[in-house]
């Protein structure tokens, strides 16, 4: 790994060295001599680590780490030389005695950091000697060669969904018995257990059974819950709520824990329910959230995955324990074929079987080991390849061994596939440990960081490819090698190939445990002191350098002092201060004293802060009683080395003006918070992604009085613009963004008018995603006409794909000629639409979602026609108080996966053209009348009216 962190040394410099040259003026010599030391150092790095991996030299991974640290220590030397030359620079010109001031400071600066460069290279010479001396060898690659990594990279990867699941179909089938059987045994049966080490298929197993169309049918709720080792219990009652209620999902997140048990308890008192208890560690867990569960006689069950054995007989000691067993060597095999031989191979396929039997020998018949050796084959595409790796397994596992000999040996097979991964992406799947466990990670904002740490190689760029584009084939990569899983988008044809991304618990803890390893992140938790999620709590006193840091506060009680001391903090590189579930409170006062610290910073996040109390904006006194705590510190202008700025989720109701200075900012993410923010932002030049606050359209807040208009037509690298507001910004700079790749924009009728936003949406060609919505909350005549012409040019603005209208606006025009083609996702609420909205909709060619809530249409009936909605995806119809009947043609929505039904009171039954749609997978029917939902049940053996429209669908939730 200290290869790809010399590379990204090497290749910084040289970007200073071009972008900066004029402030490198007089040490640019010493600059290229140092970069030829680094580059020089590189070469050797590439065997060291393999020899420290296969011999574990104790000698040499020193010296990989002293190599690491001195590339640390150039390129922090290097920028903040050139950024410190730049920003002087400017305030210094102003004045004769100011310039001669200036050029006596530079030809200081320049002996001093020549002096600097001469003690570094002399180091780096001196390593690079060692390392000669030893026996290690240079591999030198020839200029203009293509690397293996610029060749995997030459692909586009998407997600390849497959079914993985081999062997244990026997074990779906005895789960879904236990779990449906109508004999007097089955029904007092309460819990069913999936016990077994990790990796060992329990979840996936647990989900074939929770998708299993008799386990739809036979209970009338089911629901899914994610427990993990730091579960809270609030967090579990409301996960389950939000399955069943979604409707009321702000109301369940004002409930304390007593309203959550009452209320799921209530529900689940009438309903023989589901529940799945995925990944549960500990008895606690289930005896803070039992009495929430009614116990009753009627067939509900309770299905829990645990690594422990002891926590599944805990909870019910008389329930059916069920432990997985671990695959045949015949069937290993055929899981790594599936995984492995995706392209056709070329060469002796009983040799490569021979060799492929042979290595799944090592992996102990554990599903995970076999997947994850399967994706590091499937970049092999020849049988020496093939033997390497082979050859590999044997050096690091030792002989004889295998994974089941003890649980600490998962990891061996797992670090074989992490040993093997190009150099340039090892960084970017450590990176990967800073994120929650069991959390799903945001595609775009990990691009992001991974650019703003400089883990995304220039050189990687294709043609016209931005380095987000670059960054997407860098995850696809380690999807492809099963290392991450990747998750797709609800509309893949506008979004890129993954939404999102997760790791299995053990591929986390690897994550962490090889981070730790080689320094390179530090992941901690603050409770009753430090508790590290990778070492014990003693640990970071004796830590010398940390480069990224990842502090989580918890909710209860945030400290006012987190010990971060100076020597740890100078080398830092990343911040991340995460408070779990919203905390209510300050941000620590070290952290605020310490900002100035933070010298070498270039990701900083500060996520989940909120006030103490509400913000009472109707009180004169607010702004002067909070401002001083909800100030982000005027110190934060000097991390000029700052890329990436994260405040989501927590409120500062100012930034200060100094934030100006952060001119090397290349994401500055303000969401969900109310800010004033100075009118700065057009100094960040190099500002790519802004993503402003979602609160400040609502009239009346605070932020209304206290917000600049801001000038961003100087922002001329600017890809994303989220929030985009006309009340706040001037809507004529969105024309000067010649780079804009990404532009949402919500419109509040009272305040402006949409028609200019959506003009520039259909001229700026360039655009990939557009988003709009709009506000009208004036239910006049007036009003509604206008709104009535604005959603007429919405509908035909070429180039918008997510449209969200609220307010009443009559019916919808009928130019079919000039609807836009491009559009995905269309939300109505309180529309009022009188006429069926379906023969106008269903023409859309590429609508794939498609929401109606809260009395967007007030007609009685509604028809989907035969050829009508060919992409559509998602359908649903909420609170439509005068829906009487729904027609569907056969024929129509051939491509229809999911369907909401909720409180539609009037609605006499279920459609039959329901029949017709083989794609179907999940029906949700919420808060309708009981003579609905007994139409399509099936009780006791007895079939509804209505459930022969359904049967067909794998996921039925009433």
């Amino acid at each position: 790994m200290a290869e790809a962190v010399v590379s990204f040394a090497v290749e910084t410099i040289g970007n200073l060295l071009i972008e900066e040259a004029k402030f490198l003026h007089g040490v640019s010599d010493q600059v290229e001599q140092l970069q030829l030391e680094l580059d020089q150092l590189r070469s050797f790095l590439r065997d060291a680590d393999a020899k420290q991996q296969q011999h574990e030299e104790e000698t040499v991974k020193v010296w990989i780490s002293q190599a690491r640290d001195l590339a640390y220590a150039a390129e922090d030397l290097l920028e903040s030389y050139a950024f410190k030359v730049a920003s002087r620079r400017g305030r210094d010109m102003r004045s004769i005695v100011k310039n001669c001031v200036c050029i006596l400071n530079k030809c200081y600066a320049g002996r001093k950091i020549g002096k600097e460069i001469q003690t570094l290279k002399a180091k780096i010479s001196d390593l690079t000697k060692r390392f000669h001396e030893y026996g290690i060898r240079a591999k030198m690659e020839r200029d203009g060669g293509t690397s293996s990594l610029e060749q995997q990279l030459r692909r586009t990867y998407s997600r390849v969904i497959e079914d993985d699941f081999v062997g244990l179909k026997d074990d779906v089938g005895l789960i879904v018995e236990k779990l449906v059987m109508e004999d007097e045994i089955h029904r007092h049966l309460r819990v069913v257990s999936i016990s077994g080490m990790g990796g060992l298929g329990k979840t996936t197993l647990a989900q074939k059974v929770y998708n299993h169309p008799r386990v739809k049918r036979y209970f009338d709720i089911c629901t899914w819950v994610c427990v993990s080792q730091k579960w809270q219990k609030e967090d579990m009652l409301q996960q389950i709520l939000f399955s069943l209620i979604p409707e009321r999902r702000k109301e369940i997140l004002k409930w304390r824990d007593e309203e959550l048990v009452r209320q799921l308890f209530q529900i689940l008192q009438s309903k023989k329910y589901f529940l799945v208890l995925d990944d549960i560690w500990s008895i606690e867990a289930w005896e803070c959230i039992k009495q929430a569960f009614p116990i009753k006689k009627d067939g509900s069950k309770i299905l829990l995955t645990t690594r422990n054995k002891d926590v599944a007989v805990q909870i019910d000691p008389n329930g059916f324990h069920h432990q997985p067993r671990l695959l045949t060597e015949d069937e290993c095999w055929e899981l790594l074929k599936m995984k492995a031989l995706r392209e056709r191979f070329e060469g002796d396929m009983q040799k490569l079987e021979i060799l492929g039997k042979e290595m799944v020998k090592y992996c102990g018949g554990l599903p995970l080991g076999v997947i994850v050796l399967g994706g590091t084959l499937a970049t092999k595409k020849s049988l020496n390849e093939w033997e390497v790796v082979h050859k590999n397994i044997k050096a690091h596992l030792g002989r004889g061994k295998n994974l089941i000999e003890e649980q600490g040996n998962v990891h061996k097979i797992l670090a074989l596939s992490y040993n093997d991964l190009p150099q340039k992406l090892k960084p970017c799947f450590l990176y990967l440990g800073k994120f929650d466990e069991d959390s799903d990670i945001d595609a775009e904002t990990l691009y992001q960081l991974w650019i703003a740490e400089g883990m995304i190689s220039v050189k990687d760029r294709i043609g016209e490819e931005s380095m987000m584009d670059v960054a997407e084939r860098y995850l696809g990569e380690l999807v492809q090698r099963c290392m991450v899983e990747g998750i797709d988008p609800e509309t893949p044809s506008i979004l890129r190939s993954l939404s999102s991304c997760r790791l299995h618990d053990l591929m986390r803890d690897l994550s962490l445990l090889k981070a730790t390893e080689e320094n390179f992140l530090l992941s901690i938790s603050y409770g009753d002191g430090f508790d590290d999620d990778t070492t014990n709590n003693s640990s970071l006193s004796h830590l010398l350098q940390v480069y990224r840091l990842v502090i989580r506060l918890p909710k209860e009680s945030v400290p006012k002092y987190v010990p971060l001391e100076k020597r740890i903090t100078r080398h830092l590189r990343s911040l991340s201060l995460l408070v779990l579930d919203d905390y209510e409170g300050r941000l620590p006062r070290t952290m605020k004293s310490q900002f100035n610290r933070f010298k070498m910073l270039r990701v900083l996040s500060i996520e989940g802060l909120c006030p103490s109390e509400p913000v009472d904006d109707t009180r004169k006194d607010f702004f002067n009683e909070t401002i001083d705590h909800l100030r982000l510190p005027k110190a934060i202008g000097k991390l000029i080395h700052l890329r990436y700025l994260s405040l989501r989720r927590s409120l500062f109701v100012c930034l200060p003006s100094s934030i100006g200075n952060l001119q090397h900012l290349q994401t500055l993410d303000l969401r969900g918070v109310v800010l004033k923010i100075p009118n700065v932002l057009s100094k960040m030049r190099q500002l790519r992604h802004l993503y402003l606050s979602e609160n400040h359209l609502a009239p009346g807040r605070l932020v209304n009085i206290m917000f600049c208009k801001l000038r961003l037509n100087r922002l001329n690298k600017l890809e994303t613009l989220e929030n985009f507001c006309i009340p706040f910004c001037h809507i004529k700079d969105v024309s000067k963004l010649k780079n804009l790749r990404a532009l949402s924009a919500k419109i509040h009728m009272d305040y402006g008018d949409p028609t200019e936003i959506i003009g520039y949406m259909s001229n700026l060609e360039h655009l990939r995603r557009t988003s709009l919505s709009i506000i009208s909350k004036e239910d006049s005549t007036t009003m509604n006409e206008k709104l009535s012409l604005v959603v007429g040019e919405c509908l035909s603005c070429c180039n918008l794909q997510r449209l969200k209208v609220m307010g009443s606006f009559g019916n919808l025009p009928r130019y079919e000629d000039h609807f836009c083609r491009r559009l995905t996702t269309l939300e109505l609420k309180m529309s009022k639409i009188t006429e069926d909205p379906m023969k106008t909709l269903e023409i859309f060619p590429n609508l794939q979602k498609l929401s109606f809530f809260w009395d967007s249409f007030v007609g009685t009936e509604m028809r989907c026609t035969a050829s009508g909605f060919r992409q559509l995806r998602s359908l649903y119809l909420g609170h439509l108080s005068n829906l009487e009947q729904w027609w569907i043609d056969d024929g129509a929505m051939p491509n229809l996966l999911d369907l909401t039904i909720a409180q539609c009171r009037k609605l006499e039954m279920i459609p039959n053209g329901l029949r017709s749609i083989s794609t179907l997978q999940q029906l949700k029917v919420m808060l309708m009348p009981r003579e609905f939902e007994d139409r399509i049940r099936a009780v006791d053996g007895r079939e509804g009216a209505d459930f022969h429209k359904i049967s067909h669908i794998p996921s039925v939730i009433i």
